[in-house]
C-alpha cells in the first residue's frame, strides 16, 4: 500500500508540473517529419495569407466573424517514394491545420473548382487551392495549409500566425437552411445535444456499477459486496468468450435481467428519438460525398523551358553552404533564367529576378549569374544556406535517404514559368 500510495504522489506531482510549468505548444510536427520525405513529396509555392490587418510582430489580425483567405500551391511531386502509398498516391485532401476549432472553413476551392471533400490526385500535378477561413476562438494561433494523402499521411505546409480578436457579443455563424431559416451554427441544437450525452454517461454508469459493484447498490447488513467479475478476474478470464459464466457463480439471473431490462431501456430511447427527429426535422438533405479530379492548371499545361541534369549536391559542415550543381539546356526559342529554388516549405530566389519575402523565402547564389541563351547549355552552382536548411530540419543528414529533392523554376523574357523537378544524393563534407 506504501509502494501504490508513492506511485499515485508521484504521478499527481508530475501532472501538476505539466500542466503548471510545461511549455505552450505552438508548433505542429512539421519539423519532426525526415527531411527527405517532405522534399520528395510536396513542394509548397506561392503560399500567402491576405485579409485583416498585420501587427507589429507580423500576426495577421481579425476579429470574430471577420474572414482571412489563405491561398497557393501544392505540387505532388514525381520523386514521391514509391514507399508511400504503394507508390501511386490516388485521393487526397487538402486542409488546415491549427490548434483545433480556432477558425471555420467558409469555402474552400482548388484549380478553380469548389472543393468540399477529397480529390483524386496524380504525382506531377499542380493544385492550386484558395480556403476562405472565418476567425472563431480569440487567441493567437498558428495555420498551416496541409495535404494529406491516403494511405501516406499529411504534409505541413508554411504557417501564419492569427491573432482573433474578441468581438462584442461573442461569435456567431449564421446559415439559412433549406426550409428558408436562418440558424447560429455555433449553438444550434446544443441543448439537445447535451441532454443526450448526459444521458448516455448515466447510463454507462449505471451499466459499469452494475458489473463492479452490483451489490454495493443494495448495501446487505453484511457490508459492501464487489461483483464477482472483478474479484475472480483470473475465472473471467478463463471461461470461453460466449460462456456467461453462470455455472462457475460469476453470474446470476439478476445479471440477466437487469441486462434485458437496460437494453430494452436504450431500444426505447432510441426509438423515441428517432420518431422526435422524424417530426421535428421532416426536410433532410442526405449526406453529401464529393469526390472528382480537378482540372488542369496552367502550371501543368506551361510549355517547358527547360531541361536540369543534376550532377552534385553537397554540404559544408564549416561554410554552412549547400552547393547544387547542375547543367541547364535552354528549350525555348528566348533567354531564361534561374528564378528560384523551392524544396517542401523552403524557397529561396534569384536576387536578379526578385527578392525573397517573408519567413520562409532566403536569397540564393548562382554562378554563372544572368541569362540562358536559346538552346545553351550551361552549367549552374547553386549556393543555398545550409542554416535555413538547418533551421526548418531539412537537412536529411543522419537519415535513412542522403536525398534532397524540390523544384528549379525557370522564367522567360516574358515573365512566363515552368518548372523542372531536382533530385540528387547529397554528399556532406565533414573536412
Amino acid at each position: 500500500m506504501k509502494r501504490l500510495a508513492a506511485a499515485i504522489l508521484l504521478g499527481l506531482m508530475g501532472l501538476t508540473a505539466t500542466v503548471l510549468f510545461a511549455p505552450s505548444a505552438y508548433a505542429h510536427g512539421e519539423r519532426s517529419q525526415e527531411a527527405f520525405l517532405r522534399m520528395r513529396t510536396v513542394a509548397w509555392t506561392d503560399v500567402v495569407m491576405t485579409g485583416g490587418a498585420p501587427d507589429a510582430e507580423g500576426d495577421i489580425v481579425i476579429g470574430q466573424g471577420e474572414n482571412v483567405t489563405l491561398k497557393g500551391v501544392a505540387k505532388l511531386m514525381n520523386t514521391w517514394p514509391d514507399t508511400l502509398a504503394a507508390g501511386q498516391p490516388d485521393i487526397g485532401y487538402i486542409n488546415i491545420a491549427t490548434q483545433g476549432p480556432v477558425v471555420g472553413m467558409l469555402e474552400k476551392t482548388i484549380n478553380g473548382v469548389s472543393a468540399p471533400g477529397r480529390i483524386e490526385v496524380a504525382r506531377g500535378n499542380h493544385y492550386e487551392f484558395e480556403m476562405t477561413l472565418m476567425g472563431r476562438r480569440n487567441g493567437r494561433w498558428h495555420i498551416h495549409p496541409t495535404f494529406a494523402v491516403k494511405g501516406a499521411g499529411t504534409v505541413l505546409g508554411p504557417g501564419f500566425w492569427v491573432e482573433i480578436k474578441k468581438t462584442e457579443g461573442g461569435f456567431t455563424s449564421p446559415v439559412k437552411l433549406y426550409n428558408g431559416e436562418t440558424i447560429n451554427l455555433e449553438n444550434y441544437g446544443l441543448g439537445f445535444v447535451w441532454s443526450w450525452q448526459v444521458i448516455g454517461f448515466i447510463m454507462g454508469v449505471i451499466w459499469v456499477i452494475w458489473w463492479t459493484g452490483g451489490s454495493m447498490i443494495g448495501m446487505p447488513k453484511a457490508g459492501p459486496k464487489w461483483h464477482r467479475t472483478v474479484t475472480n478476474p483470473a475465472v473471467t478470464l478463463s471461461i470461453p468468450l460466449n460462456d456467461d459464466g453462470v455455472a462457475v457463480g460469476l453470474n446470476k439471473k439478476a445479471d440477466h435481467r437487469f441486462s434485458n431490462i437496460l437494453a430494452l431501456v436504450m431500444a426505447l430511447m432510441c426509438l423515441g428519438a428517432w420518431v422526435y427527429q422524424a417530426s421535428a426535422y421532416p426536410v433532410k438533405i442526405p449526406q453529401q460525398v464529393v469526390q472528382f479530379e480537378p482540372p488542369k492548371t496552367a502550371l501543368d499545361e506551361a510549355v517547358q523551358l527547360a531541361e536540369i541534369k543534376p550532377q552534385r549536391a553537397t554540404y559544408d559542415r564549416d561554410s554552412r553552404l549547400l552547393t547544387v550543381n547542375i547543367e541547364v539546356t535552354n528549350l525555348s526559342a528566348g533567354p531564361i533564367q534561374l528564378q528560384e529554388f523551392t524544396t517542401s516549405t523552403l524557397t529561396f530566389v534569384n536576387p536578379a529576378v526578385g527578392q525573397p519575402e517573408g519567413i520562409y523565402q532566403d536569397a540564393m547564389s548562382i554562378s554563372p549569374s544572368g541569362a540562358i541563351a536559346p538552346g545553351q547549355t550551361t552549367a549552374l552552382a547553386i549556393e543555398l544556406s545550409g542554416e535555413r536548411f538547418d533551421r526548418e530540419h531539412l537537412l536529411p543528414i543522419g537519415e535513412s535517404q542522403l536525398t534532397m529533392a524540390g523544384l528549379m523554376v525557370f522564367q522567360d523574357a516574358s515573365g512566363k514559368t515552368s518548372s523542372a523537378e531536382l533530385e540528387q544524393p547529397l554528399q556532406p563534407n565533414y573536412e
